[in-house]
């Protein structure tokens, strides 16, 4: 896509590592009548000092900084004057305020078990979220407080008359949720998790009805509040990207764009739709090879041209502007300088020890700080585990006690070497990535398989620090590849769905205590049970990224009940559930109900999988051949299918790399269903080889009456097996 603006990278500064919302910009000084004037900035790292920057005599320096202390993980602008000109810092459980001057007037300890995750100041609001706690407090005092049972990631406060605020919670569980008064929390459900709230604003007026919001998959929407405080949301972008970690609206030119900056370190700028134009257009992409912590618009380097200033995870500060280089007064000046800083920093890393993992202290080892995530890629029932550090990568080490199929990934360059290991050992997968010089971010991609949990270490070195090694340990569930389901607190409205199979347990165990099993069972567990007020239950809804049946769950003191279509999951929360509560020398009584029925429902959902599959496979193979006997080159001389497959064979072999074998896991899903299903119905345990060979005719003809058949039903209705489990 065309970009219709030109920036100008300048960078001004290096800090600690930084968390996302750690940047401010304050409000210009007075200058003269109708002229605008540059602005300074604050930015808070993880070694807990606070920078102040500035222009003064001509060229950007620090205007106060403050001494170490506990990471920062947010700022936010406060103060009863508008613009606002306070700043507030949160570390820990603690908030502090400063004056643009550096000046301590407040150092509040808000009594949170947890530290602040997200902050929002407005007047003498104050609004802290730690984990799932959302607390208010004015002038320092307890207002309200909601507790909301999932991860709360961000927050803002906005005015809804005198002494009222509205609170605006992005939450976890793919659902806004906005709190006035007293009122119970009316819920926006979406199709994402947000994880950016950030008021809308036309140069310094921020609105009071309209907050940005950006998703963990990527999308920009635009929130926006009615007269009776009603939520409702106007998507601008609703492509899947890279996940937003900063948000701002500035005026660059003529209107006012929106500003993103994503994990995966790009800026873009987008004009907001209009009427004439409904469509957002791209005016502007910039990499900047790490992910985003901040992004904001201001005037920074210059009163007359205004700019973007970024900060990124490692602590880079730099901006884009809008001035052309030919007008760059200080052009020669700053690559001077730019040079002679170059040099020193040379010269001190020469000086630096290169045999000893520590530094400063010698009973302090050197920690590296990582930032890591892994996400569940619905698409095609991957995960993408992304890992960024403060400095450059040397080595990865994967090591997995559970089978995992590792992906390539476009986005690495990092080369990939795999190691023999012994199961019997408990190694499944040994792997290391050896990354090029200046990688600080890596993404693994790789497919789990259901019904074996297990856990994933990845081990990271540094090339500047190769004695000094950080490890990562993640639990993979047994139903790792389902996605919770977040739609209006329904079921999904499918006619189509179902017949379930049906497990029920009662026993004496408590509503937290089978909370904690299913959180070993399945991924995305809130952080406390879905509780429904009028029904005294819990309740998780999933779907399978691999197969798409569902999985409800509901639960309650001493009595769980689990629905599916697919008798394979019923089977593995069966499995796991049990076990936990025999360790626990717990009591329960089980209980099957077995629908005939569902089976075909499942067949019938992974058999166009499958076909499409095979299809796949058969056309690489015929790509292969007629590149063999070199048949590609006269296309025309061959008949109608292969000369479309020669032209779709760009997107035909993107297709397979991405997924190779997915035949034959689609198989494999198949073979574990009838297994499955021969445990449920009879109580009789086959071996998976006997599965292959009863169902070998029907998944080598792919005909669905033959799937259908090899899965023999003699009996109609529902099968109630009660088993008694000491």
């Amino acid at each position: 896509m065309l970009q219709t603006l030109q920036l100008t990278r300048v960078d001004y500064a290096s800090v600690g590592v930084t968390s996302r919302a750690t940047t401010l910009l304050l409000p210009p000084s007075e200058a003269a009548v109708g002229k605008p004037n540059t602005q300074s900035f604050v930015v808070g790292d993880h070694d807990g000092v606070l920078h102040v920057y500035g222009q003064k005599r001509g060229e950007l320096q620090v205007l106060f900084k403050s001494l170490p202390g506990p990471k920062i993980s947010r700022l936010s602008l406060g103060g009863a004057s508008v613009p606002k000109d306070k700043i507030f810092l949160a570390h820990g459980n603690t908030v502090m305020g400063y004056t643009r001057k550096g000046k301590v007037f407040l150092e509040f300890d808000t009594s949170l078990m947890e530290p602040i995750s997200a902050m929002s100041i407005l007047g003498s609001d104050l609004a802290a979220c730690a984990r799932d706690l959302y607390h208010r407090y004015r002038d320092c005092k307890d207002a309200d407080s909601y507790l909301a049972g999932e991860k709360l990631l961000d927050v803002v406060l906005l005015p809804a008359g005198p002494n009222v605020v509205i609170a605006i919670l992005a939450c976890a569980d793919c659902a806004i949720r906005v709190l006035h008064s007293t009122k119970s929390p009316a819920v926006l459900r979406l199709p994402s998790v947000p994880t950016v709230l950030t008021p809308y604003r036309d140069e310094d007026k921020e609105s009071y009805e309209h907050v940005l919001m950006g998703t963990m998959d990527g999308k920009v929407g635009l929130l926006m509040l009615d007269k009776e405080k009603n939520i409702r949301v106007s998507w601008l972008l609703n492509k899947a990207a890279s996940e937003v970690r900063s948000l701002d609206s500035f005026k660059i030119d003529d209107s006012v764009d929106l500003i993103i900056g994503r994990q995966d370190g790009s800026i873009e700028i987008f004009t907001f739709p209009t009427e004439d134009d409904p469509i957002p257009m791209r005016r502007f992409q910039y990499s900047a090879g790490e992910s985003i912590s901040c992004v904001l618009g201001g005037r920074i380097s210059s009163a007359d041209f205004p700019e973007l200033l970024v900060t990124t995870y490692s602590g880079k500060i730099f901006g884009l502007t809008s001035q052309p280089v030919d007008q760059n007064q200080h052009g020669d000046a700053a690559l001077v300088k730019l040079q002679a800083e170059l040099q020193q920093l040379a010269d001190e890393l020469k000086k630096e020890p290169t045999g000893s993992p520590f530094f400063g202290d010698n009973l302090k080892p050197l920690v590296l700080s990582l930032n890591h995530r892994l996400a569940l890629n619905q698409e095609d029932a991957s995960y993408t585990f992304f890992l960024e550090l403060d400095r450059s990568i040397d080595n990865v080490l994967v090591q997995s006690d559970t089978p995992l199929e590792l992906i390539d990934s476009e986005n690495n360059n990092a080369v990939l070497s795999l190691s023999s290991c012994n199961p019997s050992e408990g190694n499944y997968v040994l792997a290391t990535y050896r990354c090029q010089d200046n990688t600080n971010r890596l993404e693994i991609k790789f497919r789990s398989i259901e019904g074996q949990p297990g856990t994933l270490r990845v081990y990271v070195t540094s090339q500047l620090q190769p004695k000094c090694c950080r490890r990562i340990q993640v639990h993979l569930c047994a139903l790792s590849l389902h996605a919770r389901i977040h739609a209006n607190d329904q079921e999904p409205r499918d006619e189509h769905i179902g017949p379930f199979n049906e497990l029920r347990l009662t026993g004496g165990f408590s509503m937290a205590e089978m909370h904690a099993w299913l959180a070993l069972s399945l991924p995305e567990v809130p952080e406390r049970p879905s509780i429904k007020a009028e029904e005294a239950e819990a309740s998780l809804l999933y779907r399978s990224t691999a197969v798409g049946t569902i999985v409800k769950c509901r639960y309650r003191k001493g009595v769980a009940n689990f629905q599916s279509e697919n008798i394979t999951s019923i089977i593995l929360l069966r499995d796991i559930l049990t076990k936990e509560a025999t360790k626990r020398k717990i009591k329960l009584e089980v209980y099957f109900d077995v629908s005939e029925a569902s089976m075909s429902r499942v067949i019938e959902l992974i058999y166009p999988k499958l076909t499409q599959a095979k299809t796949l496979l058969e056309r690489i193979k015929c790509l292969d051949a007629l590149e063999e006997w070199e048949m590609k080159n006269n296309p025309k001389e061959l008949c109608t299918e292969y000369q479309y497959i020669i032209n779709d064979e760009t997107e035909l072999r993107a297709k397979y790399k991405n997924d190779p074998h997915a035949l034959k896991r689609l198989q494999g899903i198949v073979v574990d269903l009838y297994v499955d299903w021969e445990r449920a119905k009879g109580s009789r345990r086959i071996s998976n080889k006997q599965a292959e060979e009863k169902l070998q005719d029907a998944l080598e003809s792919m005909e669905l009456s033959a799937l259908l058949r090899a899965f023999v039903i003699k009996d109609t209705g529902l099968i109630s097996a009660p088993v008694l489990l000491q």
